[in-house]
């Protein structure tokens, strides 16, 4: 059996506190066999740094960063994405040029193997993505026989294009969770007896916001349209996640669970732990 504990959207440092207070106790817990998360907003809540991505695989222990619509938000982590060996890109955005990239393979620390990959949706979002369609079944052929846990993270707004992508893949996927819309939903479920699936595991940031974002300046663009002072809000910081149970043999998923925590508002993080600081964050 592999144990995958998959936590929703990083957003900003409030994000990477819930992350450092609630993950050794999630080990702990549930001992799972790979830690991914979504990590595309969790500079500052626009993109990640190098910085970033060394404090969430060697200080937290991730094994595998996905990512979304904000990837290349920093310029400086362009270059350094295409040697990281833990970050997967979502294949089929219109930036990224290689479906390979999409995909990545991972080997547990118990030696265990799982295919991780990351897709983005057009429904909603940049005109020029490509199909999740296509894309999906040239990132399938790239996964050898051999590794029977497929584990795909699909980036959409559109919870209709999420939930049609895992029906189209049922049965041939072990887990697919979305994010991006940073709402977490309660309908996580086993398609067919074998693909787990949840339509979104949520935002692991401040709540105290409109999807993360300081709630005066997103009332102030939702009312009049000026864009500016986007900023992620600080309070009410949620590690939302799903843990799933896949069998090694067959790849099929026996168990998916949904967890939202909340870090409590008396909890002083300690600031050593906060990791490098952004300029936007």
């Amino acid at each position: 059996m592999i144990r995958v504990l998959a936590i929703g959207d990083i957003m900003g440092k409030a994000g990477r506190q819930a992350i450092g207070h609630f993950l050794p106790s999630l080990r702990e817990r549930f001992n799972p066999d790979a830690v991914l998360v979504n990590g595309e907003n969790a500079a500052g809540g626009f993109g990640l740094t190098e910085k970033i991505y060394d404090q969430l695989i060697n200080q937290f222990g991730v094994d595998c960063v996905t990512m979304g619509n904000h990837w290349s938000d920093k310029r400086e982590f362009i270059r350094f994405a295409e040697q990281a060996d833990r970050i997967v890109l979502p294949a089929n955005m219109m930036n990224v040029n290689d479906p390979a990239k999409g995909v990545r393979i991972i080997t547990t620390k118990s030696g265990k193997q799982l295919a991780v990959m990351n897709i983005i949706g057009k429904t909603f979002m940049h005109a020029d993505n490509l199909s999740p369609f296509a894309h999906l079944e040239k990132m399938l052929n790239l996964i050898p026989q051999s590794v029977k846990v497929r584990v795909l993270d699909i980036h959409a707004e559109a919870t209709s294009e999420k939930q049609g992508v895992a029906q189209h893949l049922a049965g041939r996927v072990s887990l697919i969770y979305g994010t991006h819309s940073h709402v977490p939903t309660a309908d996580e479920r086993i398609l067919g007896g074998r693909t787990g699936f949840i339509t979104d595991v949520g935002m692991t940031g401040p709540y105290d916001s409109v999807i993360g974002i300081r709630k005066e300046a997103a009332i102030k663009r939702l009312m009049t349209g000026e864009k500016k002072n986007f900023q992620p809000a600080s309070r009410d910081r949620w590690l939302c996640a799903v843990v799933a149970d896949m069998d090694e043999d067959d790849g099929r998923c026996v168990s998916i669970q949904r967890l939202r925590l909340e870090v409590p508002e008396h909890d002083v993080p300690d600031r050593s732990n906060d990791g490098p600081e952004e300029k936007d964050d």
